[in-house]
């Protein structure tokens, strides 16, 4: 009985969402961004994977494999002195993510997995204009996202079925400018689904945030469903190949794919005080259109996003450190290093 309530539950979650489809594309762009070094390496083909505490932005239902509690934090730099006209602008784009195991706690909640994750993307000394084409004071955009996530195991047996929810108040700011804040409310639902223990299928609905400007204008982010397939291929003893890919369709806009790749080097060194557990090389595709609708596909295939990552994953004193990389090319407004910690304890 309890099974069937949750396999009900996580069902009446994903299409409540997807009925929901007359959305148009608008606020918080800053979300498309993406967070963290390894699915970003990995093309941002991680809605199948999403098995550390950035799974609040990719997919919550991935919270419910995270039984320890889990630290995310990921900064990035980027490089505004090769964007035309924009010289002096300082970009940033950070993540931090905490998750906690309700099973730390009690019995009682199903293997639950709470967490809160806060995006913070900025850009600094932006120039404007006004009508008569007088150059004003620079202004600064800050954008934040915070996320209260949940997610959880519906079974876990020969295959294994997750669930989870990302809820999200979105909050964007331009100082100095009149009528320049805004604010709304998101939400997300995914699905994660485990057989032969190799093999993920995931399943991802965003509704698109709603913001409310200042000065009474809105803005409509578009629904966003991303379906994924992943699976570790076993090459050696110590050598695995995870390949990924998604397929994402948001409104108004050509299905498009995400792909990527996970060479690891796996079981290095182990010692008491320190283990080599894996060494990681990455590499993706993000964003590459699959279909001509609205005419764009050229224009989008010519300025895809190529990726490209490594990683280390550890363990000192008992405690299982990750530290990740990763470089986007193509476009340039990617073309920022992230770099990401994962720690559990």
């Amino acid at each position: 009985m309890k099974k069937t309530i949750r396999i009900l539950i996580s069902l009446f979650l994903i299409f409540a969402l997807a009925a929901n489809s007359y959305a148009s594309f608008g606020g918080a762009a800053f979300l498309k961004r993406g967070v963290g070094a390894r699915a970003l390496g990995m093309g941002g083909a991680f809605t199948s994977v999403s098995n550390d505490p950035s799974a609040v932005y990719w997919n919550p239902a991935g919270l419910g494999q995270i039984q320890d509690y889990g630290v995310t934090v990921m900064g990035s730099t980027g490089a505004s002195d090769e964007w035309p006209g924009l010289e002096d602008v300082t970009p940033s784009h950070n993540f931090v993510a905490i998750s906690v195991p309700m099973s730390k706690f009690t019995d009682s909640l199903g293997g639950s997995v709470f967490a809160l994750g806060l995006i913070n993307s900025s850009m600094d000394n932006i120039s404007h204009f006004n009508g008569s084409g007088v150059e004003l004071p620079s202004f600064s955009d800050s954008q934040n996202a915070i996320y209260l996530s949940w997610g959880m195991p519906v079974w876990e047996s020969d295959t294994n079925l997750y669930a989870g929810v990302s809820l999200k108040y979105v909050m964007e700011k331009w100082d100095g400018i009149e009528g320049g804040s805004a604010s709304g409310y998101d939400l997300d639902v995914g699905v994660l689904y485990n057989v032969f223990e190799t093999l993920n299928f995931g399943l991802f609905i965003g509704k698109g945030a709603s913001m409310k400007w200042d000065g009474g204008a809105s803005d409509e982010a578009a629904l966003t469903s991303k379906f994924g397939v992943s699976n570790i291929f076993k090459l050696t003893d110590q050598l695995n190949l995870l390949g990924s890919a998604d397929i994402v369709q948001r409104q108004q806009e050509p299905l498009s794919s995400n792909l990527g790749l996970e060479l690891g080097y796996m079981n290095i060194y182990d010692s008491d005080t320190f283990g080599l557990s894996g060494l990681f090389l990455r590499g993706g595709v993000e964003g590459f259109a699959l279909e001509n609708r609205y005419n764009v596909k050229d224009d989008i295939n010519k300025n895809i996003t190529y990726t490209i990552g490594f990683g280390i994953d550890m363990t000192v004193f008992g405690r299982y450190l990750q530290i990740d990389y990763a470089m986007g090319m193509g476009n340039l407004f990617d073309r920022q290093s992230k770099i990401s910690l994962n720690f559990y304890f």
